[in-house]
């Protein structure tokens, strides 16, 4: 069955989209992804924030016809250097958010030679397998909170009635150096079970304030995050929804104890 939109507005969709392994292993994620496409609408068009696109200065979205496929990570196996993702730009709608930004009071510009990284390109030709919708890449910036980002959506939220999917790729959890760590702390799962419920009680709540205030508000805020950048994109899909719309959760996985890989979408 295919997940009916807003009367007017098509989904909004935030992902989590996990190490560059997820394209060449197999997983609950992978496997999430991978079928997404046979319920969603078919969008005319996608705009994709990453956490991996993070620039301390203007807004950058990307406006090249046929942007590169980026291999922004080291030492995985060769297979992964091996993939690319042809999907086509969109220089029409790139112009067209930086317009809508613009509107907003937002500094944009446009970048015709930047490519997508693995935040972008990697979840996407899991989903839209075909390659054939055109994508356009807006950047981040971590050193703005959430507040920022979430104008960013509400600049953004009139493209979604013309069959634009909004997509915010990062993860509802992100601590690294927990991961990696030889001296685990013994309470991480439990830290951040109790931090990704409390994201998903408030997303379900529509609780806009306790989510932008999530540093001082959420259970465990910064063992779940350390640094802010594979959350921001959660907010830029906040704001691109309106307070009618209700946020549910389409998929729950953790790995390794610590990187929640839960992803929603507006409805």
């Amino acid at each position: 069955m295919t997940i009916q939109s807003n009367s007017t507005l098509f989904p909004a969709l935030f992902i989590s989209h996990g190490s560059p392994m997820m394209a060449i292993e197999e997983s609950a994620t992978k496997t999430f992804l991978s079928n997404l496409s046979n319920t969603l609408p078919t969008p005319k068009a996608i705009v994709v924030f990453s956490a991996h696109f993070d620039v301390d200065d203007d807004v950058v979205v990307t406006s090249g016809d046929n942007p590169a496929t980026i291999h922004d990570y080291y030492g995985f196996p060769e297979a992964l250097y091996a993939l690319n993702y042809s999907a086509p730009g969109s220089p029409k709608l790139a112009q067209k958010v930086v317009g809508l930004l613009s509107e907003g009071g937002i500094k944009s510009r446009l970048d015709a030679n930047r490519g997508w990284d693995h935040g972008v390109w990697i979840p996407m030709k899991l989903i839209f397998s075909k390659a054939n919708i055109p994508i356009v890449q807006i950047s981040i910036n971590s050193q703005l909170g959430p507040e920022a980002h979430y104008r960013l959506g509400q600049c953004l939220r009139v493209l979604r009635e013309q069959d634009v999917l909004i997509v915010g790729s990062g993860g509802i959890s992100h601590n690294l150096r927990e991961l990696f760590t030889k001296r685990p702390d013994p309470d991480r799962a439990k830290k951040v079970n109790l931090f990704t419920e409390w994201v998903c009680k408030n997303l379900q709540m529509g609780n806009i304030k306790n989510l932008l205030n999530y540093v001082d508000d959420a259970p465990y805020s910064l063992f779940n995050h350390p640094t802010p950048e594979h959350l921001l994109p959660l907010f830029c899909i906040l704001g691109s929804c309106t307070d009618s719309e209700f946020i549910k959760r389409i998929h729950q996985s953790v790995e390794s104890e610590v990187l929640a890989l839960d992803a929603y979408l507006s409805d």
